[in-house]
Parts: C-alpha cells; structure tokens; sequence
C-alpha cells in the first residue's frame, strides 16, 4: 500500500443516514483521525429537500491509522447497540464489514484488518 490511502465507510441499517453522522462525529474525536473524516452527500432525489449523506471518506497515511480506524467503528457499534453494519473498503477492492457481533471481538477484526491492510506494520492488540 502506498503512504496514503482513502477509504470509504458505508453505514447500513435503520436511520443510516443520521448514524453516519454520529459516525463523522466520533471519528473526528480520534487525535490520528482528527480532519481526514469527510462526509460525502449524494444529489437529492426527486421529491427530497436537499442531500443526504451517504458515506464518509478518510485519507489515512501509513502506519496504524487503519487499526485506529476499524478500533474505533468496533467501539461505535458497541456503543450503539442496534442493528447496523459498517463497511470500510479502499479503491483496490480491500474491504472490512463489521456489525455488532463482529465488533464484540475487536482483536478478531484487527487481525483481518493486518491480513487486508498489511502495510499498517501493526500486529493487533488484545483490548
């Protein structure tokens, strides 16, 4: 992988579009993420006031930024406690799905996270 990467999270399940929002936010409390998290809004539909946020983006340089990352969506969705799952993928097909019974075994992510996203150097730790 190269120094820097943008992936994409993807919020699914009920009140996606408000809970990608509580995402941003969280995201942005993180100091290794703090100003790479943006939300990307969709043209509105016919009939829709306005544009909805469908995803966010986070540039992310190398190092453990990803494991900080799906860290922190683990710690989300437990904090959420709803039916929800959160997909994070990068532009080469990498991708890391996490929803609430995946998030109650962080280390088991990260240790997919090392195998999709090897250049992090990070070896999981046990939280």
């Amino acid at each position: 992988m190269s120094d820097a990467v943008d992936l994409q999270v993807v919020v699914e399940g009920p009140q996606a579009t408000s809970r990608v929002m509580g995402l941003c936010e969280w995201l942005g409390l993180e100091d290794e993420l703090r100003g790479r998290v943006r939300p990307l809004r969709r043209a509105p539909k016919p009939g829709e006031m306005g544009a909805s946020v469908e995803l966010l983006t986070v540039a992310l340089g190398s190092g453990g930024a990803v494991a900080v990352l799906i860290q922190s969506v683990c710690t989300w969705l437990n904090s959420r406690g709803a039916d929800v799952k959160v997909t994070v993928s990068a532009a080469d097909g990498r991708r890391i799905e996490v929803d609430i019974r995946r998030a109650a075994d962080p280390a088991a992510v990260l240790r997919e996270v090392a195998e999709q996203f090897p250049a992090t150097g990070e070896q999981p730790s046990e939280p």
